[in-house]
């Protein structure tokens, strides 16, 4: 059944299926506003949307995990501060060609995905569009560091470290863009990573119980674009190593290594911390976890690429909205 015909009341109605009770929570899904009881302390907010054609294509991809990237990207945002998320709120455009089903759908993957960080909804709104899907999540979290994180703490002398691999994300979308299409058998390491970018909430918790992180943010449009980003509102310069950079050795194979530069939507955390507390981060890694070090922080401004020794040209940055022709 089409989505549209069922009416915003009951659309409603299905959708509190996914309300979560709480005693902090005096007015859920139901009224023009939530009520929630909130501890003294500092909160972050975030705001990310996804839109069909720009972030997704419903063809590469499934309303379930739609629903599930849509809170990824949030909690990324709200981790990379240093905070833990709480409490959100969606708001989703929705085209007559899709179904109750399919809303539904992206609503389950919503909920999967706000289970694995402890988030509660706490609404939002249901609007028709002439053509294109969008989702839309604000999220707000307790800061449960010293300071907030954030993207303007990188000193003179950190180093540079990111979790995860990088590039693996972007390589779905090629292979998914090259005709390969969702099914078990194929459903390999780098299609999950694009279809499923959850970020590494596990290896966060253990990041923020070091106390070193001086500056952090996720990898959202790619790593030079992000670090640079970085770099700018730490008024500091940023020298980075390619060899040292965790580009998967399929890519480096196929000559792909500019998608771990500049792909994109890998939601890994980069983050700088004082050389001295390096022991810390071994400590994190002897437990399983991957970490790189690929560069450090120096006086100046920009990002500086280097690759055995020689200064490397940055061909391309990332992704920037309403600029492509430029990144």
């Amino acid at each position: 059944m089409n989505a549209m015909d069922v009416g915003e009341n009951h659309l409603i109605t299905l959708i509190k299926r996914f309300e979560k009770r709480s005693t902090d929570i005096i007015r859920g899904i139901g009224d023009d506003g939530a009520v929630v009881r909130l501890k003294e302390g500092r909160y972050v907010f975030a705001q990310d949307g996804l839109t069909e054609h720009i972030h997704f294509e419903f063809s590469f991809t499934r309303p379930f995990y739609i629903g599930k990237k849509a809170i990824y990207v949030n909690a990324s945002d709200i981790l990379s501060m240093g905070a833990l998320p709480l409490y959100f709120l969606v708001t989703i455009g929705i085209p007559d060609r899709l179904t109750t089903k399919e809303i539904m759908d992206i609503y389950r993957g919503i909920n999967v995905a706000a289970g694995e960080f402890h988030l509660t909804m706490l609404g939002g709104d249901t609007i028709s569009t002439k053509s294109d899907f969008f989702i839309d999540v604000s999220m707000m979290g307790i800061l449960i560091t010293e300071r907030y994180l954030g993207r303007n703490g990188a000193r003179v002398g950190d180093l540079i470290a990111v979790t995860g691999y990088l590039g693996e994300s972007a390589y779905g979308l090629k292979i998914l863009k090259d005709g390969i299409r969702l099914d078990k058998k194929r459903l390999n390491r780098y299609v999950r990573r694009y279809i499923n970018p959850r970020p590494p909430f596990e290896l966060w918790k253990e990041l923020i119980k070091t106390n070193i992180i001086n500056a952090m943010m996720d990898i959202s449009d790619g790593l030079i674009i992000d670090l640079e980003r970085m770099m700018n509102e730490s008024k500091k310069s940023a020298k980075v190593y390619m060899e040292k950079i965790p580009i998967p050795n399929t890519l480096k194979r196929l000559s792909l290594e500019g998608l771990g530069l500049s792909g994109g939507e890998d939601f890994q955390f980069l983050f700088t911390f004082p050389e001295e507390k390096l022991s810390a981060i071994e400590n994190i890694k002897r437990k399983g976890y991957v970490i790189s070090i690929i560069g450090e922080v120096t006086k100046g401004r920009g990002v500086k690429l280097y690759e055995n020794g020689k200064r490397k040209n940055i061909l391309k940055k990332g992704y920037e909205h309403f600029h492509q022709g430029q990144s």
